[in-house]
């Protein structure tokens, strides 16, 4: 008898067995992995398009990361206020981020750029659900495409919330519910 869905399990197959192959990588080649900080209730996270910071937004207030340290500098300890939007998916900066509306992604939705000005992209997938993993991909490479995978590596595999590139592509992060995870591009 024929069947729609044979091809279609088939081909999620022979993806996800690609995708197992991939090698696990503690940072990507050019990469240097910057910090990862517990941050419990996280919501969102948001790059500024300013400066080289990581706002944190948590059940427990906002945070700050200087992804370029990876040390935070700046917290508060006010839950969800006036400074938070979750429809317009922002949120006011605090510390070094003062005044700045950063675009936040999260819980509630939106999403961080997922390719950079070197061309260079993250992938996502969950062939191990419900832990997901988060591929690097150089340069016009893809993690799900058979003779494209060369140089592409899984960087994260938890229950992910968020993650993305900032701005100017320098910096990576991933955040899960309980913390974030930020990789800084070495220059060049």
């Amino acid at each position: 008898m024929f069947s729609w869905f044979k091809p279609k399990q088939n081909n999620r197959e022979e993806v996800a067995d690609r995708l197992r192959h991939i090698e696990t990588v503690f940072a990507p080649e050019g990469w240097e992995r910057r910090a990862e900080i517990a941050v419990g209730g996280l919501s969102e996270i948001g790059f500024s398009k300013v400066t080289h910071h990581l706002l944190v937004v948590s059940s427990n207030g906002r945070g700050v990361i200087d992804c370029q340290t990876g040390e935070r500098v700046a917290r508060d300890y006010e839950e969800y206020g006036s400074w938070y939007d979750s429809l317009n998916m922002t949120c006011l900066g605090i510390g070094p981020l003062d005044g700045e509306l950063i675009s936040i992604a999260g819980l509630c939705g939106g999403g961080l750029p997922v390719c950079n000005r070197y061309g260079e992209s993250l992938e996502v997938a969950a062939p191990e659900w419900p832990d997901e993993d988060v591929y690097f991909c150089p340069p016009n490479k893809s993690a799900f495409i058979n003779g494209h995978q060369a140089g592409c590596c899984r960087i994260f595999r938890d229950q992910i919330l968020s993650m993305g590139f900032s701005w100017n592509g320098e910096f990576i992060a991933v955040a899960t519910s309980s913390d974030v995870t930020v990789w800084q591009r070495h220059r060049t």
